[in-house]
């Protein structure tokens, strides 16, 4: 999806081990060497292993696709197999006689053609990748045919190709006979810092691109992330760019590496968790330096705006973590205002909005080509007029917002959040810790979040209970409250109770920074987009079919019959009909949907919260 934009001729984070692809670290190196030896030299049974993801398939292609010159190989990557069956595999790579159910035939068969082949000059090698599946009979049954020879050598090499767990397995005691026989024994490690960064380099540039796409922090976090395991590298990188092509950056920096690494854990890819000293993990406190409040850290994600290739629409993925309580006028990053009804930001709205309602979602990608601004603008609800609202209640909820810390009332706001949608509060501990992050706290409880600067329109759109932040008037201070529910000319705010304020008095001192949660029910976890395939599209095109805006066939591809879809779909619920299913689409599509249980704006949530972890 994001070649092009990137200048990739090729995706250089594909998890097919391909020869070209190939970066040999030292250990790498070393063992390809070894391999290389015991391939051309015949020394037995070979034994490499490594963890998961270290390279060992893509070592042995790389070797395999080397001239080999006479050596026939049987590459076995099932291993999971009895010893009829594994005979029969062996003999079917050789091209030989593999459908005989009798062991004395297919070893026969077997033999005359080892035999024929070391006549000739040439050799035989058997490789079985995955060989800690491996049953023990299979094994010996193995051993049996390494006894295939003649007076001098060999006539069959095996390399097995492991995890871990494939030593373990060689040392049990009725495979004694077999362990003895192992010549070389390799274990592959990870990638050090360096040789990751060299690693992400070098794939980068024979895809095409340029190889500083990645700033030096995004790629310290990969690597701390991945461990130096080049297949969590290619997990991580790949996710980090989409991240970043979502919005339009044509670097990967820090932000997009977090982004990436919270959705790859949300998904239950095991990464890493950079340790605090690091200091770039969306866990972190505030910056090395920002005077902290003694009551602890407001650690909530900031959003940055899409480039100027697409709409100015908020991104999701997370920027810096900022003490918000804490940061002096010249550590505050202002956000530009998102073209989510900007113009009418400050108007009151109907309980729903119109068609016409300019929404756009966050995190959409591609960006969508915007429109000329006299076409935009015409299509914006025209600010209705209002007096302003009276001094004494502006001034009542500024005595009550001076009352509490900022850390105080986040802690009271996040903690009535979490319980609307999960029944329970906060956990005292988290509360305690000193560092209050919504993302981190969500994705604990099966919870996604979505932090953006929008209209009061769109937060009625979205309808969800939402974390507003209102800044008193003639400082630089910022309050954390939670809004309930809002209609009308009125709206429910909580802080330590429910607090009733008009609604022009919360416009005036709302900054528009909104954060929010939501479950991601379906598991769609990302943005998708026209092109998109994969269980995620067939997921949204049967929510589509179920709300009524698609007809056709699942398929799994995002094809034009879905953007169709999804443009209907929008139109109905006044967002912008750009065919992208992003995260507001998604939020609004399973609001449509009576099955999904949420907290709302229109009133309380039901006893004991919505449910929990998803």
């Amino acid at each position: 999806m994001y070649e092009r934009f990137f200048g990739f001729h090729d995706q250089p984070f594909r998890l097919t081990p391909d020869p070209k692809y190939l970066y040999l670290g030292s250990k790498h190196r070393e063992g390809y060497a070894h391999l290389l030896y015991a391939l051309k030299e015949g020394s037995g049974f070979v034994a490499v292993t490594g963890e998961v993801g270290t390279g060992k398939t893509t070592l042995v292609r790389a070797l395999l696709s080397e001239d080999r010159g006479n050596i026939a190989v049987a590459y076995i990557f099932n291993p999971v197999l009895s010893s009829i069956e594994l005979l029969q595999t062996i003999n079917a790579e050789f091209g030989l006689q593999a459908r005989s159910t009798s062991k004395k035939e297919l070893i026969d068969a077997l033999s005359t053609f080892l035999t024929a082949q070391q006549a000739a000059g040439g050799r035989a090698v058997i490789i079985v990748d995955e060989a800690q599946n491996l049953d023990p009979v299979v094994l010996e049954q193995l051993r049996l045919l390494s006894n295939l020879e003649t007076e001098t050598e060999k006539l069959l090499q095996i390399i097995l190709l492991g995890q871990p767990e494939l030593r373990t397995l060689l040392e049990r005691p009725e495979l004694r006979q077999l362990s003895q026989r192992i010549a070389l024994r390799w274990q592959l490690e990870p990638l050090s810092r360096g040789e990751a960064r060299r690693y992400l380099h070098h794939r980068v540039v024979v895809a095409g691109g340029d190889e500083e796409v990645f700033e030096p922090r995004a790629v310290d976090l990969i690597f701390e992330h991945a461990g130096g395991v080049p297949r969590l590298i290619n997990i991580l990188a790949h996710r980090a760019l989409l991240v970043a092509y979502t919005k339009s950056a044509r670097l990967v920096g820090a932000a997009e590496v977090n982004m990436a690494a919270l959705e790859l854990e949300q998904g239950k890819v095991p990464l890493n968790k950079p340790r605090p000293a690091s200091g770039g993990w969306a866990y972190k406190a505030a910056a090395a330096g920002a005077v902290a409040i003694a009551s602890g850290v407001v650690a909530f994600l900031l959003v940055a705006p899409l480039g100027d290739e697409g709409p100015k629409a908020a991104s999701m993925a997370p920027g810096p973590i900022m003490g918000l309580a804490a940061r002096t006028p010249a550590q505050t990053r202002p956000l530009k205002k998102a073209a989510v009804g900007a113009s009418a930001s400050r108007a009151p709205s109907p309980s729903r909005p119109p068609v016409a309602l300019e929404s756009v979602d966050p995190f959409t990608a591609p960006p969508v080509p915007a429109e000329p601004t006299d076409v935009a603008q015409s299509k914006r609800k025209k600010p209705a007029t209002r007096e302003a609202p009276a001094a004494d209640s502006v001034t009542k909820l500024e005595r009550k917002l001076e009352k509490g810390s900022a850390y105080e009332m986040a802690s009271s706001a996040m903690s009535r959040l979490i319980e609307l949608w999960t029944g329970a509060r906060l956990a005292p501990t988290e509360i305690a810790s000193g560092t209050l992050d919504l993302q981190l706290l969500g994705a604990r409880r099966g919870l996604r979040y979505l932090a953006a600067e929008m209209s009061p329109a769109l937060v009625e759109l979205i309808d969800l209970p939402c974390v507003v932040e209102l800044r008193l008037p003639d400082t630089d201070e910022v309050r954390y409250v939670l809004l309930t529910s809002m209609s009308g000319d009125s709206a429910s705010l909580y802080t330590d109770r429910e607090i009733i304020v008009a609604r022009p008095t919360l416009e005036q001192l709302w900054t528009g920074n909104t954060h929010l949660l939501w479950r991601d029910a379906e598991r769609l976890s990302r943005a998708l987009i026209p092109g998109a395939e994969g269980a995620a599209v067939s997921k949204l095109q049967l929510l589509l079919t179920e709300a009524g805006a698609y007809q056709g066939e699942v398929n799994s591809v995002y094809d034009e019959g879905t953007q169709a879809a999804v443009r209907r779909f929008q139109k109905t619920q006044g967002l912008v009909e750009n065919g992208v299913a992003g995260i507001v689409t998604q939020i609004v599509l399973y609001n449509a949907l009576d099955r999904f249980d949420r907290p709302s704006l229109d009133g309380p949530s039901p006893p004991g919260g919505v449910g929990g972890v998803s």
